[in-house]
């Protein structure tokens, strides 16, 4: 099946097949999280969007439904997850991974279209172009995500929990140059 990657507007029906996508792949196991949905449509629009390097794409199937989702940003200190994770590093591995980054904020790809190769296809539009040293993400480890960003030469940069009876999380960097 050929699926086309389009930039995803910040408004619109691909922007709404996008947060619909997003709410079904992660309304599965293991993030059983229904509502995921609200919360990613206000952060996109209120405050994604506006972060230097913003990007995000689309797949469409070929009936036009939107099959999956990316976007991400320059990381920049200032910026939650970033202060969150640059906290848990030391110093030099830090900058490593986190002095001129790329980060990939989302990726969902709607479950009846996932292994078809779109999230890959996504992760290469996404970062086609990035100026960045780096590409740096996290990820569940009870997820089987975290194989395709492997597959997609990322590699583990450390375990760590943002809450603290919360899941446990790759940090997983990719240098891009």
């Amino acid at each position: 099946m050929n699926f086309e990657i389009v930039p995803m507007p910040i408004n619109g029906p691909l922007f709404e097949g996008a947060i619909r996508v997003y709410a079904e792949a992660f309304a599965e196991p293991p993030y059983s999280d229904p509502d995921r949905g609200r919360e990613i449509r206000d952060r996109l629009r209120d405050v994604h969007c506006r972060r230097p390097g913003y990007r995000a794409y689309v797949a469409l199937a070929p009936v036009g439904e939107v099959a999956g989702m990316i976007y991400g940003y320059h990381g920049a200190r200032g910026q939650w997850w970033h202060d969150v994770v640059a906290k848990k590093l030391p110093k030099e591995v830090g900058q490593e991974w986190l002095g001129d980054s790329y980060e990939l904020v989302e990726l969902a790809v709607a479950p009846k279209y996932q292994r078809m190769a779109i999230a890959t296809g996504l992760m290469h539009a996404l970062l086609e172009g990035a100026k960045e040293r780096t590409c740096v993400l996290s990820t569940r480890t009870d997820s089987e995500a975290h194989q395709l960003y492997a597959r997609e030469g990322f590699e583990l940069v450390m375990e760590m929990q943002f809450a603290a009876k919360g899941a446990t999380f790759y940090v997983m960097g990719k240098r891009l140059r």
